[in-house]
């Protein structure tokens, strides 16, 4: 008889619906249950795949032109309404997304629609406008802004000037003082690269002279050819252990500058959580999809140690037929989020046969059957980090 594998037999469970003998699962001393839900923690509204900006970094360099081109119109919006309002334990709403939510032509009636939901936005933070402020101010509790540099080293990345951003900081720390307010908290993002960690210093003074307490360290995701080697994680080994002391260096100046620095990993191991499911978060997409994460939220190209991966959105539903809860309940996204959870996907990138697998060159599909795939996922592994 034959011996049927731990990870044989769940995968079974999950995806084989007309099997009817499942009593082989009994003797594993238990069985797993797809169990709807009504609650969502943490859901990211992109209002906006647009931007203000056409950073050097930025997703876009390996879309089609066409492809970032959509605000959340306003029957999207009334339907992301009517679903909130069913869901219970939101703990956080995220406007942004890969766009500029501040970009939104009616960003200001948005904050005050949403405004009984506790708000977080991501913003590149050029949009600081007197009228912005005043609708941020009180209202939304966190703001993370990206800064991956100042001076030149900012301007070769953004294409703009860091004392536009530093300037409306100090517009938002102003009207804070004015108001007695704490909110919105206001936290700085650095994607790190061979090209610009030394710029991290600069951008702890930066932190600590604006009086931002936290600043989040992430990897980049390479995008192109041309700086698809410009990561600083790596496996066990000199690579990885250079950036281990260097983090420790910048742990230790952060602490004199009075900044709190959320680290991602230097180095690859074995554990994998993805906090997005971890989190029970979803992720709304501009034109009203509802997808697991920020990577499958968009086509596009990235470069995982090197090699080029095709990364292809996958929604499990949109708003514009089903409500949140109907999508997020559904049997395939309910299947996706177990599996992820308990790990039962492969490992790509410490996989001997990884170079000549034709699984690892794109997201659709992987060795053990799981759609999408996230064997490859630079989250998943710690090395990007998410507000």
């Amino acid at each position: 008889m034959e011996t049927k594998s731990h990870e044989t037999l769940i995968h079974e469970y999950l995806y084989e619906d007309n099997l009817k003998d499942r009593t082989h699962l009994l003797e594993l001393g238990y069985r797993a249950h797809l169990l709807p839900g009504d609650e969502i923690h943490k859901i990211y509204l992109e209002l906006t795949d647009r931007c203000n900006l056409n950073c050097a970094i930025c997703y876009r360099k390996s879309w089609d032109e066409d492809q970032f081109n959509l605000d959340m119109s306003e029957d999207v919006l009334k339907k992301v309404e009517a679903s909130l309002k069913e869901v219970k334990g939101i703990k956080k709403l995220v406007l942004g997304g890969i766009g500029e939510p501040l970009y939104h032509p009616q960003i200001l009636e948005i904050l005050e629609r949403f405004s009984q939901y506790p708000l977080h936005i991501t913003s590149n933070g050029t949009m600081m406008s007197a009228a912005m402020v005043d609708a941020l101010v009180g209202r939304v509790q966190e703001i993370t802004i990206s800064v991956d540099g100042v001076g030149k080293a900012f301007e070769a990345i953004r294409g703009i000037s860091v004392d536009v951003v530093a300037e409306g900081i100090r517009r938002l720390q102003q009207r804070k003082s004015e108001l007695d307010t704490a909110w919105p908290r206001i936290s700085l993002q650095f994607v790190a690269s061979r090209q610009n960690i030394d710029q991290i210093y600069a951008v702890l003074d930066l932190a600590h002279e604006l009086g931002c307490g936290k600043l989040i360290l992430s990897h980049l995701i390479p995008q192109t050819e041309e700086n698809k080697h410009q990561y600083l994680y790596g496996f066990a080994g000199l690579t990885s252990h250079e950036t281990q002391l260097l983090f420790h260096k910048i742990r230790m100046y952060s602490h004199r500058k009075t900044v709190t620095v959320q680290f991602p990993q230097a180095v690859l191991k074995t554990e994998r959580a993805c906090a997005f499911i971890e989190d029970v978060t979803t992720y709304i997409t501009a034109g009203g999809d509802v997808v697991p994460c920020y990577r499958f939220s968009h086509p596009y190209e990235e470069y995982v140690f090197g090699r080029k991966k095709q990364v292809t959105k996958h929604s499990f539903g949109s708003l514009k037929e089903k409500k949140l809860l109907e999508i997020w309940n559904s049997v395939d996204y309910q299947r996706f989020r177990y599996q992820i959870h308990c790990n039962f996907y492969p490992s790509c990138m410490d996989c001997d046969l990884v170079e000549g697998c034709e699984y690892a060159t794109e997201t659709k599909e992987d060795c053990y059957g799981v759609q999408p795939t996230c064997a490859d996922c630079l989250w998943a592994r710690r090395f990007v980090m998410c507000p």
